[in-house]
């Protein structure tokens, strides 16, 4: 019985860690839709750019430590959000692409 409740408790815990990826991949989408739209960020442009490429890479990571289809599924949308945040700081550099 107690195998049974200690793998049960592993499960919850690693549930726990794709719900923490979710909410950074989800603070990501918040942060990234303002910038479309024109948000100023009060002054803090290059902090909130940088907290943009942190989310993802740290979401990415947290799901490794996950379980299930949702893990590979947000290792996935992070790594996608995190390359997306690393052409646009390339571009805006004037290294990105033509």
């Amino acid at each position: 019985m107690l195998n049974g409740y200690s793998f049960n408790d592993d499960t919850q815990r690693k549930k726990k860690f794709n719900m923490i990826s979710l909410v950074l991949f989800a603070i990501f989408i918040v942060m990234f839709t303002l910038m479309v739209t024109g948000f100023s960020y009060w002054g803090l442009g290059k902090i909130a750019f940088v907290l943009m490429l942190v989310f993802p890479l740290s979401g990415g990571l947290i799901a490794f430590k996950g379980t299930g289809f949702l893990k590979w599924l947000l290792i996935l949308l992070n790594f996608f959000a995190f390359l997306l945040m690393v052409y646009i700081l390339l571009a805006a550099i004037g290294i990105g692409g033509m």
